[in-house]
């Protein structure tokens, strides 16, 4: 009996914890996890481009974690890792001279870059996400061959796909809609909010809700 007890005492707590952090995590930490760098060139270029800013600061989370000086060992730069040579053909198509590759550790120019980029890929793929991103990371040619069914993405854009999808998602749970055209930056729920939520959720197991 003292065993079946404390089994499910521990059981209680273990649940209890788990819900816990369930409901706090993003309203508590998550603004420490996720940060939101760079708010004004976001929301600018994400609202010129009509693209959701969750999903530019995923993308930015998942290419650097919001380090302006990231790169990588293929030569990609900045916050939205974009490699020298695409970053000049950015720079043509915008009309911008006087380009050169250590621009792209500019956050301003390199996310006004970035997002007219995947810009580009949504609208090649007729707003289909995971093919932009399939483009983003791995290049259009494989994107397009994985789009006729000629080959398979490798494994690590498949994963970037995921991962991209996944934090847009917890930038949306942490921020909402920070960035309408005007709203300010929607910071997270306070923790009393939080304790709010958990608690109608205890509420709503009890009374079979």
């Amino acid at each position: 009996m003292k065993k079946l007890l404390k089994f499910i005492i521990v059981f209680s707590v273990t649940v209890i914890l788990v819900l816990g952090f369930y409901f706090f995590f993003p309203h508590v930490w998550g603004e420490i996890v996720y940060p939101l760098d760079y708010q004004d060139s976001i929301k600018k270029y994400s609202l010129e481009r009509k693209l959701d800013p969750n999903f530019v600061c995923a993308l930015i989370y998942t290419e650097s974690h919001f380090n302006p000086q990231a790169s990588s060992g293929v030569g990609a730069r900045g916050l939205m890792q974009i490699m020298p040579q695409t970053g000049g053909s950015i720079a043509e198509e915008l009309g911008e001279g006087g380009y050169n590759a250590d621009k792209l550790y500019d956050p301003d120019t390199n996310i006004r870059y970035g997002t007219y980029y995947i810009k580009g890929l949504l609208d090649k793929y007729d707003g289909n996400e995971d093919l932009a991103l399939a483009g983003y990371n791995a290049g259009v040619g494989r994107a397009d061959k994985w789009k006729d069914g000629v080959a398979q993405l490798p494994f690590e854009t498949v994963f970037f796909i995921q991962k991209v999808k996944n934090t847009r998602d917890m930038y949306q749970k942490v921020y909402g809609s920070w960035a309408s055209a005007s709203s300010e930056v929607k910071k997270p729920t306070p923790f009393y909010q939080g304790i709010s939520n958990f608690s109608g959720f205890v509420k709503g197991l009890i009374l079979g809700r």
